[in-house]
């Protein structure tokens, strides 16, 4: 099924508002100008202003407000779903030991090769060129301790 972009729009800014609301209390780090609420402070302003580009989008068109696409084959769902799920549980089972970047790699890998079946070349590397992206935007810029697991040895 997909939904007008007037439902989604207004859903992603309702989204965005809640996260604002709910971010502002967190407290502020020691000798810091922002605190822990900054983050999702502009996660909540850019889910406002794109779904409102959206939104705005969705009242220019003459859409349907729901339109039934496809019909997705009950096994496919239920496979999917377990993968998903499998994924979070085998990460937060093997990120301790392994590490993040190794993980992170190899699930992503047999994800996307699980779900498009293009080939495993594109599927590895774009894994790789994802997890490198987390890495640089959370462990690096961000701070946010991600495991090195088996690696730490080799990057310390």
């Amino acid at each position: 099924m997909r939904s007008n972009d007037k439902i989604t729009g207004l859903v992603t800014v309702t989204f965005g508002v809640l996260v604002i609301t709910n971010s502002r209390g967190l407290a502020n780090l020691p000798q810091q100008d922002y605190g822990a609420g900054t983050f999702p402070v502009v996660i909540g302003g850019l889910l406002i202003a794109f779904g409102g580009l959206l939104t705005l989008r969705g009242f220019s068109s003459d859409a349907p407000l729901m339109v039934w696409a496809n019909e997705v084959p009950i096994k496919r769902f239920y496979l999917t779903l377990l993968g998903i799920v499998s994924a979070i549980v085998t990460y937060i089972l093997l990120v301790p030991v392994l590490g993040f970047p190794v993980v992170s790699t190899l699930l992503l890998s047999l994800l996307l090769y699980g779900f498009y079946r293009q080939n495993w070349t594109l599927a590895v590397c774009t894994a790789a060129a994802s997890t490198a992206v987390i890495w640089v935007v959370f462990g690096r810029l961000l701070q946010v301790p991600l495991e090195l697991g088996i690696l730490e040895k080799v990057i310390y």
